[in-house]
């Protein structure tokens, strides 16, 4: 069984699932934890490896950002983009969340340390707090661009070398957006499911 990442909306206790990858954490669950990141207890794992998020936030900020690569009509593959665009929309917007629930446990499970051991409990937790602080930097990128004003004819030809760097996980898109951002990330059934009787 691959390892996966698995994001949840999270809402008076129970929670939707969004979505799982395989072998990574896609730029999109980032984002979409991206607000307010705090870790958390897991709902899923022993560790303290869950990241819980302003779920809004991540959303509103995630479709601000893919309509400005759309907008810059030069993405790889620019129709599949913009389908791929249309489709997170599609699945988004009827979830009703007020958290985003980020849970990479697997994920980090196959992280090892200098002595090529697998980590601890304490160093899963380790490298969470590092994983929450990725998902903050994905926001504050987001809010940099909202800052500055940069639009869709600027952001792949800033001469700027700073925000060069500091924008650099959103530039690498343009031709990596079906790896990072991920294709095929959403989903409402995971193998990690929660069901509720009354939903039956």
């Amino acid at each position: 069984m691959a390892n996966r990442s698995y994001i949840y909306g999270l809402k008076d206790g129970r929670y939707t699932s969004i979505g799982e990858f395989p072998y990574g954490i896609p730029y999109a669950y980032r984002v979409l934890a991206g607000f307010g990141p705090e870790p958390v207890e897991s709902a899923l794992f022993d560790p303290k490896v869950g990241i819980r998020a302003d779920f809004a936030k991540g959303k509103e900020a995630l479709y601000f950002i893919l309509d400005l690569l759309a907008a810059t009509k030069q993405m790889a593959d620019q129709q599949e983009f913009e389908a791929f665009v249309a489709a997170t929309k599609a699945f988004l917007d009827p979830i009703d969340a007020q958290y985003t629930q980020l849970e990479n446990g697997e994920i980090y499970s196959l992280y090892t340390d200098d002595n090529d051991e697998y980590l601890s409990a304490e160093g899963l937790e380790e490298v969470n707090v590092r994983e929450a602080k990725s998902c903050f930097f994905r926001g504050e990128e987001i809010d940099v661009i909202r800052e500055y004003g940069i639009g869709p004819e600027h952001i792949f030809n800033l001469e700027n070398e700073q925000l060069k760097d500091i924008l650099a996980a959103v530039i690498i898109l343009k031709d990596e957006w079906k790896n990072r951002l991920a294709e095929g990330c959403w989903s409402n059934i995971l193998y990690f499911q929660f069901n509720y009787k009354d939903k039956e």
